[in-house]
């Protein structure tokens, strides 16, 4: 028995797909296809109506002699529903549209019409600016204040409605929670961002650079910055030896504090510094 889905299949060394048979479909085979009317129509032979969005049974056959920018144009076949006449129409691509051809007449569309009439005004506008640039600046000054106008008489609804706008307790307390709510939110994103900004890490100089660490003054000695010197020396210190040495720094320093006090106390120099 035969495997229900074959995914493999099985080509002898001699297979030559040019033996084939060629299986082209004619030119001329419609296809049998279930549609709705994009639009109402009237048959001509009983005169009854077939509104938009009625589903039919319809064969479609595609119109080779015709096309529109390499699109292709399709003929649609149905057949009235009370006197069983035949009606066609095919696509128009080129107006987005539909044609009806024969067997019926289609509705006045009133949109259509305005479309057009726009698209001619819109054409006879722009030969009459092509040659004559004072006739382009009226244009643009007439619509500029159409445009304003638009906008004034918007300005005034807008004004009429919020004057016979109706306000109750209930909204205007909500308001105000939504207002005070959005005070509070604003208050802790900026203490949040203060906070940041004081626990915020800046990056570490590297060990070239010797001017980010300063020299301790006091009175008239100098205590050198112990990063400072590490620099100098370049001693590789490991974390306790360099806790320790810190320790003892601020201990000397102490001391040196001490000794201001105490002006009879002998003076000493905690660091030499090697030229």
């Amino acid at each position: 028995m035969a495997e229900r889905k074959v995914l493999v299949k099985y080509y002898p060394p001699d297979f030559d797909p040019k033996l084939l048979p060629n299986n082209h479909r004619p030119k001329g085979k419609q296809d049998n296809v279930r549609n709705m009317l994009p639009m109402t129509v009237k048959c001509n032979h009983c005169g009854s109506y077939l509104y938009i969005g009625t589903k039919f049974n319809m064969r479609k056959e595609t119109v080779w002699t015709e096309n529109y920018l390499g699109i292709l144009i399709h003929r649609f076949y149905f057949k009235c529903t009370y006197c069983y006449a035949e009606i066609t129409f095919k696509t128009d691509p080129k107006n987005h549209d539909y044609i009806v051809e024969g067997g019926g007449t289609r509705n006045y569309d009133p949109y259509r019409d305005a479309k057009a009439a726009e698209e001619v005004l819109k054409q006879m506008r722009a030969n009459e600016e092509q040659g004559d640039s004072m006739k382009f600046l009226e244009n643009k000054t007439h619509d500029s204040k159409k445009e304003m106008d638009i906008l004034d008489a918007l300005d005034d609804i807008q004004q009429l409605n919020r004057r016979q706008a109706q306000y109750n307790p209930d909204d205007l307390l909500k308001q105000l929670f939504y207002d005070r709510d959005a005070n509070d939110l604003n208050e802790e994103i900026e203490k949040l961002n203060e906070i940041k900004e004081q626990f915020k890490v800046k990056r570490l100089p590297d060990e070239s650079d010797q001017s980010s660490y300063p020299d301790i003054k006091l009175n008239n000695y100098v205590i050198q910055h112990p990063k400072r010197q590490e620099v100098n020396n370049k001693p590789k210190f490991i974390k306790k030896q360099v806790e320790a040495r810190n320790e003892k720094l601020i201990q000397q320093m102490e001391d040196l504090q001490i000794q201001e006090s105490n002006p009879s106390k002998k003076r000493i120099c905690l660091i030499d510094y090697d030229e």
